[in-house]
C-alpha cells in the first residue's frame, strides 16, 4: 500500500510540472490557517485519493535558482497521508537511488532525506523527497542551506523571505484536507 501511496505521490509531482492539469484553487475559508493559502486540490475517483499541492508559481526557496512543489496525497478509504517535496535545481545530472536532499538549519541541525525515485533518470534538475518524518522539524526550525545530490552536488543558500514563504506553504498543505 505504501508503494502505491509513493507511486501516485511521485505521478501526481511530476504532473504539477505540468501546471496543474485538473486542479482547483482552494476557496478561501478551506484552509485554517491565519494567512493566504496558494494551493490546489484534485480528487481522483477512480484511485479514490485527494490531491494538495502549493501553486508552482513564485516558490523558490532561494535566489539562486531552486524551486519546489509541496505535494499531499490523501487516501479517502483509510485517510492514509503522504507528504513529498518536489525540488528543481539549476544543474541537469542523473537522479538514482542514491540521490538526495541535504537540510541544514539555522541552529546547525542537519538532516539527509533520501530521494523517493529507485530508477535512474538522467538530464533533470528535479528530485523528490518524501517529508513525513521531517514534517515537525521543518515547521519548526528555518532552514539554512539545501544541498541537492543527483550525481554531483549543488548548494543553495535559503533566504529569509523565501523561508517564510516556504513556511506558509507548509503550514497549509499539512492543514489542509477535504477528505
Amino acid at each position: 500500500m505504501k508503494t502505491k501511496l509513493l507511486i501516485i505521490t511521485l505521478f501526481i509531482g511530476i504532473n504539477c510540472y505540468s501546471q496543474l492539469e485538473g486542479y482547483k484553487k482552494l476557496s478561501k475559508g478551506q484552509c485554517k490557517v491565519n494567512h493566504k493559502c496558494n494551493t490546489e486540490y484534485k480528487y481522483d475517483d477512480f484511485d479514490e485519493v485527494w490531491n494538495y499541492n502549493t501553486s508552482f508559481s513564485d516558490n523558490s526557496l532561494s535566489k539562486d535558482g531552486l524551486s519546489y512543489i509541496i505535494n499531499k496525497t490523501v487516501e479517502k478509504k483509510n485517510k492514509k497521508q503522504q507528504i513529498s517535496l518536489m525540488l528543481w535545481g539549476r544543474i541537469k545530472g542523473c537522479r538514482s537511488k542514491d540521490s538526495y536532499v541535504h537540510i541544514q538549519f539555522k541552529n546547525g541541525e542537519k538532516i539527509k532525506i533520501p530521494n523517493a525515485y529507485t530508477e535512474i533518470d538522467c538530464g533533470t534538475t528535479m528530485l523528490s523527497v518524501l517529508l513525513d518524518d521531517y514534517i515537525d522539524l521543518l515547521k519548526k526550525e528555518p532552514i539554512d542551506k539545501i544541498r541537492i545530490y543527483l550525481d554531483g552536488y549543488e548548494d543553495f543558500t535559503v533566504g529569509e523571505k523565501e523561508q517564510t514563504k516556504f513556511s506558509s506553504n507548509l503550514e497549509c498543505i499539512t492543514a489542509i484536507d477535504l477528505s
